[in-house]
């Protein structure tokens, strides 16, 4: 069966996505969904464990605001709900968490069904609580977001630096990955399934509106490609400004932070460290080989830049370690849940490591 697959929106693609939603949790007979609603109590932007179809309705994807990464929650919500079969409707950095933090701590995701939403970039949360009160409503701001969406978005220095420098903002590894970039989302949007048993698991020829014409899946990736390439000049243009203030390797990063606050905030957030903690040696000091493991896996949401009290660069601070680490590897993370990590301690007490190629 087809993996590429078309929903027509007649001029509501929030409405339409939500209807198809609910679809699929009726084929995938779900009895839960972790999803990003629209009406959470102080305007915030919390995912929410819904049981009731209903509640679909509130559901928006699109709402330019992130908060925390759910995949944090995840390992939590499948120990409390072990039997259950429950999805998840995540950003594009938040499955690369999820399928990273699945590599460091083991957990069985298999119960779920994740879905992913092409990312159109966050705002500030000072900045989006801005704009929304100029708007009189936070949905207004969705509905920009998605009539920019053809363009690949609004111009970018309006969003998160980590936005801003997004390694992907293209849900590619979820098994059903809901496409907007690039397309005129008033009439189409698309849908990729992982693989071609899922598509027919879920029954795409039935919920679907036919098969993806090739044009509108190239238009979609030609925006892709232009967005990541802005994106990688944009990380490249940062990181020449700030220069020496960039630590140059790992024990570098680890003196960094030896002269930080020390408040670990940027820790506490992260999805990766929710599961793999860095340690400290004998001298209080954390091991390199730990941060090693932590940056080889950033997903790049950058929930630790937007939770420093210090306000630091973050993003672009272990954005440069990451990508020395991934470029001595081939290593991409959130690629696949198959994948393993590019390295193999050599014994729990020593900070030598072994790259795998």
């Amino acid at each position: 069966m087809n993996v590429h697959w078309m929903l027509e929106t007649h001029g509501d693609p929030l409405g339409r996505l939500q209807e198809f939603v609910d679809a699929i949790w009726q084929e995938a007979t779900l009895e839960g969904m972790l999803v990003p609603l629209n009406g959470v109590p102080g305007g915030g932007m919390i995912p929410t464990l819904i049981r009731e179809r209903a509640r679909l309705r509130k559901v928006n994807p699109f709402r330019p605001l992130m908060t925390v990464n759910a995949a944090r929650d995840v390992p939590a919500l499948l120990k409390e709900h072990p039997e259950q079969r429950l999805g998840v409707m995540f950003r594009p950095c938040e499955v690369r968490a999820l399928i990273e933090m699945r590599k460091h701590n083991g957990f069985r995701p298999e119960q779920l069904l994740l879905l992913s939403v092409d990312c159109l970039a966050t705002y500030d949360v000072e900045e989006y609580g801005w704009r929304a009160e100029r708007k009189r409503a936070g949905g207004q701001l969705s509905e920009e977001a998605l009539q920019f969406a053809r363009q690949g978005g609004i111009s970018p220095y309006r969003y998160r630096s980590a936005c801003q420098v997004c390694y992907s903002p293209e849900a590619k590894a979820a098994d059903l990955n809901i496409r907007v970039l690039g397309l005129p989302v008033r009439r189409s949007l698309l849908l990729y399934a992982r693989d071609e048993d899922t598509a027919k698991r879920l029954r795409l020829d039935v919920h679907a509106d036919g098969l993806a014409p090739p044009e509108l899946v190239a238009q979609h990736e030609r925006v892709v490609e232009k967005l990541e390439a802005r994106r990688r000049h944009a990380r490249e243009r940062l990181c020449a400004e700030l220069g020496s203030l960039l630590p140059r390797n790992v024990e570098a990063l680890v003196d960094q932070f030896e002269t930080c606050a020390d408040c670990q905030r940027c820790l506490d957030v992260c999805p990766i460290c929710a599961v793999d903690f860095p340690q400290r040696d004998e001298n209080n000091r954390y091991l390199s080989q730990d941060f090693c493991r932590w940056l080889v896996s950033c997903a790049g949401c950058g929930m630790c830049e937007q939770a420093c009290p210090q306000n630091q660069p973050l993003g672009l601070i272990f954005g440069r370690i990451r990508e020395q680490l991934l470029s001595e590897t081939g290593y991409e993370p959130g690629r696949d849940y198959g994948e393993p990590l590019p390295f193999e301690l050599l014994s729990p007490d020593t900070e030598t490591i072994t790259w795998v190629r």
